[in-house]
């Protein structure tokens, strides 16, 4: 789901109006679509990655570029804050920035492709992102990444994507979860060749829910190299939302009844007073699916503007491989 900006916005107080609502039925056009979309007030480009060394070390990485947007006397102010993290078996760097829009510090490219602030960015060929290459550079990490192409699957109903029951609730979504990259990692001034799979989300919106109960699971698996899974939970006081899909290499995808994912956490851990599940298990028997992952690293937690733990994860049971969890809000088990 990747939905931290709604809860950025709801803790900001940013204005869903005089924005455009998302509604069923929108035409998806590419490449227009891989750009701002300025009618709406919130949006986001965000990247992970799973990546290993030659010695077999696993690592995560995460790149996402987020847009806000309200008004002012009438006038449309945006800004543009990012994410960036590096994780490892042993340790976890993140880093974030903001800039205004007029500043010219941040934004969105033509020729090439661009999602950049500062001198972080991911830049593609023409007006595609994919492939491309991802940069980010801090004092203690950084990477530089090249990316492949992947397909690109709609979320939800032709790219309406519920975050509710009723719809009220709902952003455009579409997810490209079959990239490849190889690259550097830089660790504390120690380079580090790797290699790996990655998924990019994008999402907008301006259908934000003002509730201080919002909470959400949000998981992205490679079950094996032709087969994503992603499903998510949206958790409030009276609703219990989740949505899950395979999405397969030969353009294929299949939405899951919700009746028919069992996901359950545990191994609580505590970060600034708040439960986080360690471990979760996934049972879609229909499917032949029932996994339980185990993060790379416990202590990927994100002390930024708005907190929230997200972080590579390695999975096993009917099926082996890696992934990425999100999880936000109050509880993260039953």
């Amino acid at each position: 789901m990747r939905g931290l900006l709604l809860l950025l916005l709801v803790s900001s107080g940013l204005a869903a109006q005089p924005f455009a609502t998302v509604k069923p039925g929108y035409p998806f056009s590419f490449p227009r679509d891989h750009f701002l979309h300025p009618e709406f007030s919130t949006e986001w480009w965000y990247v992970t990655a799973n990546l290993r060394d030659g010695q077999g070390n696993h690592y995560g990485i995460q790149y996402t570029l987020f847009a806000a947007a309200d008004t002012v006397a009438d006038k449309v102010h945006r800004i543009y804050f990012a994410h960036a993290t590096l994780s490892t078996e042993d340790e976890f760097y993140y880093a974030e920035r903001f800039a205004r829009e007029d500043m010219q510090h941040a934004g969105i490219d033509r020729n090439p492709w661009r999602a950049y602030i500062d001198h972080w960015s991911f830049e593609g060929a023409g007006d595609e992102p994919l492939p491309g290459t991802i940069q980010v550079q801090q004092p203690d990490f950084g990477y530089a990444l090249k990316a492949s192409a992947s397909l690109l699957f709609l979320q939800g109903e032709n790219g309406f994507s519920r975050k509710d029951s009723a719809g009220t609730m709902a952003s455009y979504y579409y997810s490209m979860p079959f990239i490849e990259l190889r690259g550097t990692l830089n660790i504390e001034g120690r380079e580090v060749e790797v290699e790996g799979h990655g998924w990019l989300d994008r999402e907008w919106s301006s259908n934000v829910v003002r509730t201080q109960n919002l909470g959400w699971d949000w998981f992205s698996l490679q079950l094996d190299p032709s087969t994503a899974l992603m499903l998510y939970r949206v958790r409030s006081q009276s609703d219990n939302y989740l949505y899950a899909t395979l999405m397969n290499k030969d353009g294929t995808q299949k939405i899951l009844p919700a009746d028919k994912v069992t996901l359950r956490g545990s191994k609580m851990k505590e970060f600034d007073n708040q439960q986080y599940a360690m471990r979760w298990e996934i049972s879609i028997p229909d499917e032949g699916i029932d996994i339980t992952t185990k993060p790379i690293n416990e202590n990927q937690y994100l002390r930024t503007r708005s907190r929230y733990w997200e972080g590579a994860v390695l999975f096993s049971g009917t099926h082996q491989g890696s992934g990425y969890i999100e999880l936000v809000g109050r509880r993260q088990s039953d």
